[in-house]
């Protein structure tokens, strides 16, 4: 099976691409992995950077010439903070890169595993609209075109290899505090629910609905860690014992996100108080 990763240098994307080289497909065959991230030069593209997908004719180009059984679209901006202090840059690698790579996947006939975010539920903040366009854009090729999309709506992704900061990835930003001595800053009560789910877990349902796209080509999938992987962000950091002080509530924060898990034949195998970045404890 060829597989197209967009967003390949991102958190997700690495741990799926290096998964998929270890994996067999439905045939017993080996993954053939093409990356694609504009942070990336790939031999799908010659210049001086990666691929732009925010341009029509690039993912349009790369879609079509690449003979591609599945396209699995990971590349968009990541930040809820982010998305309000530069919304438009949100929109651009967010909405246009997906409208592109779903028009190239139309063209080519390729079938095409999107990943949004829970946060489109409410469509609170540039981020969280951003992602409810893409997943309404997705439902309408589905309609008109008949074209084969999944839709993914995880929650709190965290695992080993991401890069936190105070805009995004906040377990990762809180084991970079503890592990360094920083301050944090719960904005907010801290009472936010979250339930946690592994990279890993995620990843093995990309594989899986690679393998057997049916069972996934309707509706949308609201995908988390589960009931026993909810964690409040002041539980959290009670947890890993950090220094921490309250700030003002962020702008579209939901007081709650957790997955309803209704995706087919798959549930989250990881607890996050056994996950390996909390072993250290």
């Amino acid at each position: 099976m060829k597989v197209l990763v967009t967003g390949s240098e991102g958190f997700v994307g690495r741990t799926l691409t290096d998964m998929l080289l270890r994996e067999k497909d439905h045939e017993g065959n080996i993954f053939k992995v093409s990356a694609c991230d504009i942070k990336h030069i790939t031999p799908l593209y010659d210049g001086t950077q990666g691929p732009d997908l925010a341009r029509e004719s690039t993912a349009l180009r790369i879609i079509e010439n690449g003979n591609f059984d599945v396209v699995v679209h990971l590349a968009s901006s990541v930040s809820t903070p982010g998305s309000v202090a530069r919304p438009l840059e949100t929109f651009r690698n967010t909405v246009r890169t997906a409208v592109h790579v779903l028009e190239g996947c139309r063209m080519a006939g390729t079938p095409c595993i999107m990943t949004s975010s829970v946060k489109a539920r409410d469509g609170m903040t540039p981020y969280g609209a951003a992602k409810r366009m893409v997943e309404l854009w997705a439902e309408e090729y589905r309609r008109a075109y008949g074209a084969p999309i999944i839709i993914n709506r995880p929650g709190t992704i965290y695992g080993p290899g991401q890069e936190g900061s105070t805009e995004s990835g906040w377990i990762a930003w809180f084991l970079k505090a503890k592990a360094n001595g920083i301050k944090v800053t719960i904005n907010g009560d801290g009472e936010q629910v979250r339930d946690l789910l592994h990279v890993t877990d995620y990843c093995h349902l990309l594989i899986r609905q690679m393998k057997d796209f049916g069972p996934y080509a309707e509706g949308i999938w609201d995908v988390g860690g589960g009931q026993r992987n909810t964690v409040t962000v002041r539980e959290m950091v009670e947890y890993l014992g950090l220094d921490y002080e309250y700030g003002p509530p962020r702008y579209g924060d939901s007081e709650w996100y957790v997955g309803v898990n209704d995706a087919p034949d798959w549930e989250p195998q990881v607890y996050w108080k056994d996950a390996e970045v909390f072993r250290w404890r």
